[in-house]
């Protein structure tokens, strides 16, 4: 028996097998999956707000809960849900592990009770958690029937939720942000086709921004200072809240991410919220009507840290009207006639 050739062959044919099994430089790669990260965040506070709790409350399991989306898309509903020790599973949004089928979602309800279908199931089941739990309406029945600018200890801060990006897109249509009476704002953002959706633009495990297709239109600055501008009103707007609620309310107040309910007394006066000042019982106290309108939209626009480019006019659209809300009660420092809205 001839080895030497038999060697040949076998080498010949352990090499065939490896370069079929060996991905090629030019193979499309599908969506990716990062553990820790995004909705597979497993140590995310997201996931685990409610460890010392017996279960996840039905009120938040829709989009906490391992498989919250999937019972909320299949019976309009959700029940308390166990812990979350691994984030969300992949049946939360796939129907078929087989084809990666999404569920399907033919309509997003807002918090508003506004309805719609963007025309992209996987853009409308990304809104069925995207979208914010309050609205103009929610606020409205909080501040119903006071007077403007008297403090009134019934009001307390009534707060958007996190990452509401499909109200922002949706602007007018979702009515989430709070919204005027007397102004009009813009709609939908319609991008252009092709990158219209919440998956053309960002990772959909992780969430995060696919920058290098934005690049092939926008070589300029214009999204941009878009962003600068709209941070630089975000700053005036927080000095003006500031400003008022000493005038108005009697006491300082300041913002800090760290926790709920994240508006609270500034009681040594230095303009920020110090570590010994976040307390429960130290949530601010005395707001108005108008501060509370102001400070629900610059929640809601800190919120959406994308909100420049989600929906660029209609954002800035929501701080001049709240600025110009400030501006009305002559205590907020602001002066905005003469100045054009969006």
């Amino acid at each position: 028996m001839n080895w030497k050739f038999i060697s040949i062959l076998l080498a010949a044919a352990l090499a065939v097998a490896c370069a079929s099994e060996t991905p090629r430089p030019d193979k499309k790669v599908g969506a990716r999956i990062e553990i820790g990260v995004g909705h597979f965040n497993r140590d995310g506070k997201p996931f685990h707000y409610w460890d010392k709790q017996k279960e996840i409350p039905a009120v938040c399991a829709r989009c906490h809960a391992a498989n919250g989306v999937a019972q909320y898309v299949r019976e309009g509903t959700n029940t308390p849900a166990p812990h979350v020790k691994n984030a969300f599973a992949c049946t939360n949004c796939h129907a078929d592990m087989l084809s990666y089928e999404r569920h399907r979602v033919a309509k997003v309800t807002f918090a508003s009770g506004r309805s719609v279908d963007s025309g992209d199931n996987n853009m409308n089941l990304c809104m069925t958690c995207h979208q914010g739990r309050e609205s103009t309406a929610s606020v409205d029945k909080a501040i119903s029937g006071m007077a403007a600018d008297v403090p009134n200890p019934k009001l307390a801060f009534v707060h958007v939720h996190y990452l509401p990006a499909g109200a922002t897109i949706y602007g007018t249509e979702a009515k989430v942000a709070y919204e005027f009476a007397g102004k009009s704002y813009a709609g939908r953002f319609n991008h252009v086709p092709g990158m219209n959706t919440c998956t053309a633009c960002h990772e959909p495990h992780g969430g995060e921004l696919q920058a290098e297709k934005c690049v092939a239109c926008h070589q300029g600055s214009r999204p941009e200072k878009s962003a600068r501008e709209l941070a630089e009103g975000m700053r005036e707007l927080y000095a003006a809240i500031q400003t008022y609620a000493r005038a108005a309310g009697g006491s300082a107040i300041g913002f800090s991410p760290e926790a709920f309910p994240y508006w609270y007394t500034d009681t040594n006066g230095n303009g920020r919220i110090d570590a010994e000042e976040i307390r429960p019982d130290n949530g601010y106290k005395a707001f108005t009507p108008r501060l509370l309108q102001s400070v629900y939209n610059y929640t809601f626009l800190l919120r959406d840290p994308g909100a420049a480019y989600h929906n660029g006019r209609y954002a800035g659209q929501l701080l001049y009207d709240s600025l110009e809300n400030l501006a009305a009660s002559g205590k907020a420092g602001v002066e905005k006639r003469g100045t054009a809205r969006p």
